[in-house]
């Protein structure tokens, strides 16, 4: 007999809306966890469009339940590059004024770096950094990806497909995208990040604790990556070792999609898997198969520590509720 999950508030911090007739599903989902809030993240569309009209017809329908992290819309910044930095900085505003929680940047993927070919430490995102410092706005922030996708030996055949295949040198490196992260962050060091997907930093837990010792105010995410938890089940002592330390940088999330959901019940089952993924690696003890064959070492975190994980830490990012929606005149 599988153990029981603990009985905590969660907060899921990373899930993508892209379609409105699947709000439904989105919701069956959050309940099945169960997520009580759950944060939307936005990206920008290669056609220029955003996630963020649908993240707003969400909150609208269930406003004490969603929060919203905007996408940056760049059809006017790259049209003139001498009111860029201004012009997203004025972006930043603008979402927060408009009853956005948050932003979500994409921009230090590398696929999608190689199609916005500006440093993230540069001079089109100075205005940004200087406003969501000023204006306190959270960030949950998308940058490199796992340390396969640069080995041609090694890079899966999806990832591939997908276009994530970062061996041919025309895409920029991963020591390159942390650098300018670390640029960023020295110069904005109250600059509220959550780095999704553990900053890619699941198999080397030694820099991932220098990380967070030298950059105080940022936060992981445990939405899942490809080989993530079995990084983890890899070194379940120095998991478990990590996540006691760091127990206030740590936040939950699952990366739900509905991109996935309209591959039909396939991509329903998939997203229902990654929770039942995460929450026994956080509260059962030893190795086991989840209910979908996935191996994991669970790290059987005492609930104080759930707790801050599950929803304290992203409040104290985020707020304790929604921001109320604006509606312009």
């Amino acid at each position: 007999m599988e153990p029981a999950f603990a009985s905590l508030p969660i907060i899921d911090s990373h899930v993508h809306f892209v379609h409105p007739d699947r709000m439904d599903e989105i919701l069956a989902l959050m309940d099945a966890v169960p997520c009580g809030r759950f944060n939307l993240v936005c990206i920008p569309e290669p056609d220029g469009t955003t996630h963020n009209p649908a993240a707003l017809y969400f909150k609208e329908c269930q406003p004490q339940r969603v929060y919203i992290s905007g996408a940056l819309d760049y059809r006017s910044v790259l049209a003139d590059s001498v009111t860029a930095s201004e012009n997203l900085a004025r972006q930043v505003r603008e979402l927060k004024a408009g009853g956005f929680d948050g932003l979500k940047l994409i921009e230090g993927k590398p696929q999608v770096r190689k199609l916005l070919p500006h440093a993230l430490d540069g001079p089109l995102y100075a205005g940004m950094w200087s406003a969501l410092e000023q204006e306190q706005f959270p960030v949950v922030f998308h940058v490199a990806d796992p340390d396969e996708f640069w080995d041609p030996e090694k890079c899966p055949d999806w990832a591939r497909q997908s276009g994530w295949d970062y061996s041919d040198g025309s895409y920029p490196s991963k020591e390159a995208l942390y650098a300018e992260v670390d640029a960023i962050l020295e110069r904005h060091p109250h600059l509220k990040i959550i780095f999704a997907h553990f900053y890619f930093l699941s198999p080397h837990l030694e820099r991932a604790a220098h990380f967070l010792d030298t950059h105080p105010a940022v936060c992981f995410d445990l939405a899942p990556h490809f080989g993530m938890y079995q990084d983890f089940r890899c070194q379940p002592g120095e998991a478990r070792d990590f996540f006691l330390r760091y127990q206030g940088r740590i936040i939950f999330g699952t990366d739900t999609d509905t991109r996935a959901l309209v591959r039909g019940p396939q991509g329903y089952r998939f997203m229902q898997s990654i929770p039942r993924l995460i929450r026994p690696f956080l509260e059962w003890e030893g190795a086991f198969a989840t209910p979908d064959g996935a191996k994991v070492h669970g790290l059987n975190l005492p609930d104080d520590v759930l707790e801050k994980i599950y929803h304290a830490n992203f409040e104290r990012l985020y707020g304790s509720s929604p921001a109320a929606r604006r509606k312009s005149k």
